[in-house]
């Protein structure tokens, strides 16, 4: 190590997060209280308890008066955690300049750190907006609680209190009663283990060594983590966990231990990872092969620190890589100003003091005035649904000014939206600033400078009081009112209610092509669904080339008479395979006798029968008429139906229809008086004919109709059972099916502009466009909960989240038909309101900062500190420049 940077690694020996080993108090009581810590059911509020303590800076040597001392404060804390949960503020998180500017300068980022200082909590409770940096110290305070306890002890013994130990166990007695009652034993078994681990910690003062054991707590923890189900805490944990290996000097070995657990987490079901969050098996990839260029021979930081930098930048800002958004050409001027902050490698010694301070300048002036660039936060409109569409291409960071500004438009407020800075570019300017003054910080002391830095420091402060105040405005005022997010979903959810009507306008559309009206039929069900569809417009007709015995009468149904056709006929007709058909055939007399028609006259006879046909049930497709039933009836009372001469040839005769009006020879009887000529000519005759005895019985009369549904003096001919059609009603149902699912999903996943004018393609286009609002708002409003809630997170970035366009692709190809999109949809706001108000009111109506915000003010209030106060004497003898 070089000269320059032992004398800076002292210089920040008093940044240090543990400070002094914990020897005075009992260990045996340590470890219990410890362990509180560390236990699911107590650790959040074992942890405030202690960071109240980091925060008094005059103790109270009466226990009465600083257990009121700490009781306020953890009250405080309590409050502010309702802003920003301790869970959703895990160490690395907003430590994206960090992890970039560790791909250029390892060893220099290693000497800064990341972790937050309790050095200054007290100053945080008298912020509202620093909830989030409070946030962070919990984890820290958990693994400083030795030192902190011990610091207390040390204290109140200077004041001559008597019996510390036991006065500090009756503080801590309420919540070890809480773990006797509730404790689980696998989680008291960790806790304790955990525990023994942070003594270990405490008395160890080597940098590598305390980096060793800090990553050991993580992985433990991730462990725990991920069996309570808390994935997304696991992974954030073993994120911080590897970037610490980065920062020693041998991380091979933890380094494997690291490369193991991600191998066992990335083996759960991939489906279920996604349905957290889409991109999660690829986080536990990258992470995986950051974990296993630590864990080799020679260990390769720079790549490891590269694949870790594009998992925050897929767990954190949504995008594949942190190439895409520091490789953007927006960005250009930011990298030339940093650029020209590198000296000249072959300069020897110290950086000079003008080439300090014209870097110094250009930081300080991008920092001061160069992010809020229409470039780099977002323009002010315009605001229509094609330029949302275009702007959500980029970072959210990128654009939060448009942002802002389209959800002020949709929500049609009087609010002024807050005026931005790019927090990424901020987060990346204080990580390289704080790494160039610390080159040369006595180059920092002067006024002018400090006056600089607290600019810039009020400019963060500002703009987190203005986001503040513009989420209330959009609130409202009295009793109705609503967070941003929850006037989002009531429009999302009049949406889905859009997308539904059109989808069932589409659905019936379809429906109407593919089948006849009045159909009934499901076509998602099988072909043994029942129907009470009855084509009521057919006739029963004369079956063509058949003998109708000239009858032509076309004869009404009855929805009865239909029931004959076996249900796969019914349905294969309303779907258009083919139609139904009745018909009547094989007409004739039957019982057929001749009776004398004139008294002596032989010649002549009279011909009585009853009627009997075929009526025949058939299924036409195309130019084939295929039968399904055939029954025969027969008249039950006899018709005249003939006068014709007593030739035998006539009784043989079925049908008579084309024998009327032929004359017939006949005689009078002889010895009659011939007053009239001997020869008499008649005339065949018929008194009723078929279609007359059908038109006067088919539905009056004898009710001939009936007697095919009762089965009455009816012979069953001929029946077809229907299973070979049902096995083609169900083939062609599974054609519709899937033609239908591909018109509605085609609509629904176009992207083209010419689309918009489809009503359906329209509904979700604006679907899409509110989910996408949805999650960008809560980007950059409430980033925390977003980053770290598993629920809220799975609804946005989950398989199974708010319908996109992507989602719908996945449910068409899971099966799912297109109609229960919108119910699904649906539902899945249901479940995101509900757990959207489970959530603080106040941080709801609040809002919470961004995690880089509260990493790079950390970073901010370090230099502003250590500069003004550190001793004069004290100033580096030599130095090595960075470069970005």
């Amino acid at each position: 190590m070089t000269k320059a940077l032992i004398i800076t690694a002292v210089f920040l020996a008093g940044l240090s997060v543990f400070t002094t080993p914990a020897t005075a108090m009992d260990r045996e009581l340590s470890t219990e209280i410890l362990a509180l810590h560390w236990h699911p059911s107590t650790a959040e509020d074992a942890r405030r308890r202690t960071l109240a303590l980091a925060t008094v800076e005059h103790i109270e040597a009466n226990f009465l008066q600083w257990r009121q001392q700490l009781d306020s404060r953890v009250l405080t804390l309590e409050r502010l955690a309702d802003r920003v949960s301790p869970r959703w503020a895990p160490t690395m998180d907003g430590g994206f300049g960090w992890l970039i500017h560790a791909q250029v300068q390892p060893a220099s980022a290693r000497l800064t750190g990341f972790s937050p200082s309790l050095q200054y909590a007290s100053d945080l409770l008298l912020n509202e907006d620093a909830a989030g940096r409070l946030a962070r110290l919990y984890q820290v305070t958990a693994m400083e609680a030795p030192t902190l306890w011990l610091d207390l002890a040390e204290r109140l013994s200077d004041q001559g209190v008597e019996q510390v130990s036991d006065d500090i166990r009756d503080y801590w007695q309420p919540l070890l009663n809480t773990l006797t009652e509730t404790t689980h034993p696998p989680w008291a078994a960790h806790a304790t283990a955990q525990a023994e681990r942070v003594l270990t910690l405490a008395g160890t003062a080597e940098p590598d060594a305390r980096e060793k054991l800090i990553a050991g707590l993580l992985l433990e923890e991730a462990r725990l983590d991920w069996s309570l189900n808390r994935r997304l805490a696991a992974v954030w944990g073993l994120l911080d966990g590897l970037v610490r290996l980065t920062t020693i000097e041998q991380p091979a070995g933890p380094a494997a231990a690291f490369q193991d657990q991600l191998v066992r987490f990335a083996d759960t079901a991939p489906r279920q990872l996604r349905q957290l969050d889409s991109d999660l098996p690829v986080v536990l990839a990258l992470m995986q092969d950051a974990a296993g260029y630590l864990a080799a021979e020679e260990p390769s930081v720079r790549l490891a620190i590269s694949e870790l930098a594009d998992a925050y930048a897929r767990l954190a800002l949504f995008v594949p890589d942190a190439s895409f958004y520091l490789d953007q050409p927006v960005r250009d001027h930011i990298r030339q100003g940093i650029s020209q902050c590198n000296a000249d490698p072959l300069m020897v010694g110290p950086v000079p003091r003008e080439i300090f301070e014209a870097c110094l300048a250009r930081v300080l002036k991008l920092l001061s005035g160069a992010l809020e660039s229409e470039e780099l936060t977002g323009g002010s409109g315009p605001f229509a649904a094609q330029f949302l569409r275009r702007e959500m291409g980029l970072v959210s960071w990128q654009r939060a000014s448009y942002l802002d500004g389209h959800l002020n438009w949709r929500l049609q407020t009087t609010c002024e939206p807050t005026r931005w800075i790019n927090v990424l570019e901020w987060s990346l300017l204080m990580q390289y600033l704080r790494q160039w003054i610390l080159q040369r910080p006595v180059f920092f002391g002067s006024p002018h400078w400090q006056d600089a830095i607290e600019d810039i420091a009020g400019t963060a402060t500002g703009l987190e009081q203005g986001r503040t105040s513009w989420i209330d405005c959009i609130t409202g005022m009295g009793s109705e009112r609503r967070d941003p997010i929850l006037r989002l979903l009531a429009r999302h959810e009049r949406s889905h209610a859009a997308l539904a009507r059109a989808l069932a306008e589409a659905n019936e559309q379809f429906y109407s092509v593919v089948t006849r009206l009045g159909a009934d039929i499901n076509l998602d069900g099988g072909a043994d669904q029942g129907t009470s569809y009855r084509p009521e417009t057919l006739m029963v007709t004369a079956c063509p080339e058949s003998n109708t015995c000239g009858a032509r009468i076309e004869l009404p149904v009855s929805r009865a008479l239909l029931g004959l056709f076996p249900n796969a006929y019914l349905l294969a007709d309303q779907l258009r395979m083919g139609e139904l058909k009745l018909c009547y055939s094989n007409v004739g007399w039957v019982e057929r006798e001749a009776r004398p028609a004139r008294l002596g006259d032989d010649r002549v006879a009279n011909y009585h029968g009853r009627l009997s046909f075929e009526l025949v049930g058939a299924f036409v497709e195309g130019e084939q008429m295929n039968t399904v039933f055939r029954q025969r009836l027969t008249a039950g009372e006899s018709s005249h139906y003939l006068f014709a001469s007593s030739d035998p040839e006539m009784l043989e005769l079925e049908c008579t229809h084309n024998l009327a009006g032929e004359p017939i020879a006949s005689r009078l009887p002889e010895g009659r008086p011939g007053l009239v000529p001997n020869r008499l000519t008649y005339f065949t005759s018929t008194p009723t004919t078929p279609e007359a005895e059908l038109a006067a019985n088919w539905d009056r009369g004898e009710e001939w109709r009936d007697w095919f549904v009762t089965g009455d003096r009816v012979e069953l001919l001929d029946q077809e059972d229907g299973q070979i059609l049902e096995l083609a009603v169900q083939a062609h149902l599974g054609t519709l099916i899937s033609r239908r699912e591909r018109q509605l999903s085609g609509r629904l996943l176009s992207t083209l502009a010419s689309a918009q004018s489809d009503a359906l393609t329209a509904a979700m286009a604006d679907i899409v466009e509110h989910s996408a609002l949805l999650r960008r708002i809560l980007e950059i409003h409430y980033p925390r909960i977003l980053r770290h809630e598993d629920g809220l997170r799975a609804l946005l970035v989950g398989d199974s989240g708010l319908l996109t366009r992507d989602r719908v692709r996945q449910l068409r190809d899971a099966g799912v038909p297109m109609a229960q999109v919108p119910t699904l949809g649906q539902e899945r706001l249901t479940r995101l309101r509900t757990l959207w108000l489970s959530q603080p009111l106040l941080m709801r109506e609040s809002g919470q900062s961004a995690p880089e915000l509260d990493y790079g003010l950390e970073q901010l209030e370090t230099l502003v500190r250590v500069t003004r106060f550190r001793p004069a004497s004290v100033e580096p003898s030599a130095g090595q420049q960075s470069t970005e």
